[in-house]
């Protein structure tokens, strides 16, 4: 079998994801921090992230705490890319680049992603500005690039896997599911979390549905994504999603948030969220376990390497 040597526009394309990505991350420093190592930014961005949320008050909001998960969500995207530009120096067992053969991760999921990272930085800037209306449009059109690029990843995966085997790279399999599809679906869940957020600040503020029906709303839509994501996780996607892990974290750190902050057993949006909480930690256990289960009784791939090992 030929082996492939380097690809120059792909490298340059990884290479232009990354630094997109690097300018996504000090933009964001910038939107909660306008100063930068003695330089005053306050001009790009007219208020604190934080205090925009503040001023557009809603029951659900979670904690301040909970943000902090942006630091977690903006690390792993970052560990997924270094795992892909690494592939640019590592070959398999037949001599190719796995970069190129078989190609670790989809040319398309770069684009998506450099498009996500560009409408991240929009939304910054819009929401900085209190265009509640476009924010809330941003925010979808964000979740939704990550959903494409959750589906372009688990797509590759599923193509290339026999390869992988047969090149006795199975590690890369799991690499893949941990980095690549567990990073994306921690990032994606928060941003359906945000984007309903958004929503209900939209359904209060300009549309002037009462605050509280507001958030009663999103909490319904909530609930409705997360019954719909469990079923097709278990029931139809299990061969694909798996190990697709990270969501219910997502899900159980939100809802712990909203209620660490908002709680009043006298509410209705309360006790709903505590409801959804609950949904959320039975949903939890049941994944994990059934991911143990059928990792056991019905492992993937094992008729292709069945005397392989990792």
């Amino acid at each position: 079998m030929k082996t492939q040597g380097h690809k120059p526009l792909l490298m340059l394309l990884i290479l232009l994801t990354f630094a997109v990505y690097i300018a996504i991350l000090f933009m964001n420093f910038l939107s909660s921090s306008w100063t930068l190592v003695g330089q005053d930014f306050e001009g790009l961005f007219l208020n604190n992230t934080g205090d925009v949320s503040d001023y557009f008050y809603l029951e659900i909001t979670p904690a301040g705490w909970t943000f902090s998960i942006w630091g977690f969500i903006y690390t792993w995207q970052f560990l997924w890319l270094i795992y892909v530009a690494a592939s640019m120096c590592r070959k398999s067992t037949m001599g190719s680049y796995l970069y190129v053969d078989p190609q670790l991760v989809p040319t398309g999921l770069f684009f998506v992603f450099i498009i996500n990272n560009v409408l991240n930085v929009a939304w910054l800037i819009l929401f900085d500005r209190m265009l509640i209306i476009w924010s809330m449009v941003d925010l979808f059109l964000i979740t939704f690039s990550l959903y494409v690029a959750i589906f372009l990843t688990h797509r590759q995966l599923e193509k290339i896997a026999p390869n992988l085997v047969s090149m006795k790279s199975v590690k890369d399999i799991w690499m893949i599911r941990f980095f690549v599809q567990n990073g994306l679906a921690f990032y994606a869940t928060w941003c359906t979390i945000a984007s309903l957020l958004n929503t209900a600040i939209v359904l209060s503020y300009t549309i002037g549905i009462k605050q509280d029906i507001a958030c009663t709303i999103v909490l319904g839509v909530l609930a409705g994504e997360i019954l719909v994501w469990f079923g097709l996780d278990i029931f139809v996607f299990d061969r694909y999603t798996r190990y697709n892990f990270s969501p219910i974290i997502v899900l159980i750190l939100a809802l712990s948030g909203s209620l660490a902050k908002n709680w009043d057993p006298e509410k209705r949006n309360s006790i709903i969220t505590v409801a959804i909480l609950g949904v959320a930690v039975v949903i939890g256990l049941v994944k994990v376990i059934l991911m143990f289960y059928r990792h056991c009784t019905r492992p993937l791939y094992s008729h292709l390497y069945t005397l392989d090992k990792i």
